[in-house]
């Protein structure tokens, strides 16, 4: 399953038109960004294109549980589910920007767990639901709480299957989805200019866990000056990158960790390798520069992949 990650403004972009396009594309639905400053809320457009198209699968992705409580959150779900059997895909996570914008920190990992707790008990079996986890810790405590995964491990084949080993270590049949962010391009210029508007919240994830994705020790400051020089305001458009001194071989580091790009022949094969590591299925990150501009490219090369794999 391939579903197209949307993740824009409020009033750019109707998700329901942006859903069509990700099934024209070949794609199987939606999954619904939740930042309230930011996006239309998540819940109520997930209603919006489960009524309105035959997407196999939309939800919300990634659902802030350091803003929403656990047990709304899946009356949500059950709600949603009743409606649309087999069609809700629920994403949950400790929060991005929809809890910086709100001088927010994300919960604890204790606090993290017991809300995942409460979800699995209350969501019903039937819907699909994982827990967005970039480093070990989350991704271990996940996995033992949820039974679901969606690793936002980066775009390096090593990194990803050392992640999808880590989340299966406990359980053989979990269930491990993938968020990446992809785009075919042209050149490297290309390259550059669609990876720009996610480098830092990526930078973010390398700052957290440095040995984890295997950062260099000579880049980690000049990655961490990545990470710094990203607004969260602006969170998911081209105005993300904010001011400040960002050294090249750090940006150019974090774009290639992070961010699959080249024809289609070269995406197709790094699907392929994520394939091969176990990966069930996928997110692609829609606040991607050109992601929708080549988004018929972008899904034969993912969907090529993944069968290949």
């Amino acid at each position: 399953m391939i579903v197209l990650n949307v993740a824009r403004p409020a009033g750019e972009a109707d998700p329901v038109e942006l859903a069509g396009a990700a099934l024209a594309a070949g794609l199987d639905g939606v999954a619904l960004a939740d930042s309230p400053r930011l996006f239309p809320d998540c819940l109520v457009e997930t209603e919006r294109v489960l009524s309105a198209t035959p997407a196999r699968l939309a939800g919300p992705c990634v659902l802030s549980l350091g803003l929403r409580h656990p047990a709304t959150v899946a009356g949500a779900v059950r709600t949603l589910e009743a409606h649309h059997p087999g069609r809700v895909l629920t994403v949950v996570g400790r929060g991005e920007s929809s809890v910086r914008n709100e001088g927010l920190a994300p919960p604890s990992l204790r606090a993290y767990e017991a809300a995942l707790d409460v979800l699995r008990e209350l969501v019903p079996a039937s819907a699909l639901l994982l827990g967005a986890a970039s480093g070990p810790r989350t991704i271990a405590a996940t996995t033992a709480r949820l039974g679901g995964v969606l690793i936002d491990a980066g775009a390096d084949p090593t990194i990803v299957g050392k992640a999808v080993a880590l989340a299966r270590s406990a359980r053989a049949d979990v269930p491990v989805w993938m968020f990446v962010r992809a785009v075919v391009t042209d050149d490297e210029t290309d390259a550059d200019a669609a990876a720009a508007t996610v480098l830092g919240s990526c930078a973010a994830r390398l700052v957290r866990a440095p040995d984890w994705f295997d950062v260099p020790a000579t880049l980690r400051s000049g990655v961490a000056a990545v990470a710094e020089a990203h607004d969260y305001r602006r969170h998911g458009t081209a105005d993300a990158r904010g001011a400040g001194d960002v050294p090249a071989e750090a940006d150019r580091f974090v774009r290639e960790r992070f961010v699959v790009t080249g024809d289609r022949r070269a995406v197709a094969e790094r699907f392929a390798a994520f394939s091969a590591a176990g990966v069930d299925g996928v997110v692609l990150a829609g606040a991607v520069g050109g992601v929708l501009d080549r988004l018929d490219e972008l899904s034969r090369a993912v969907r090529d992949g993944l069968t290949k794999g």
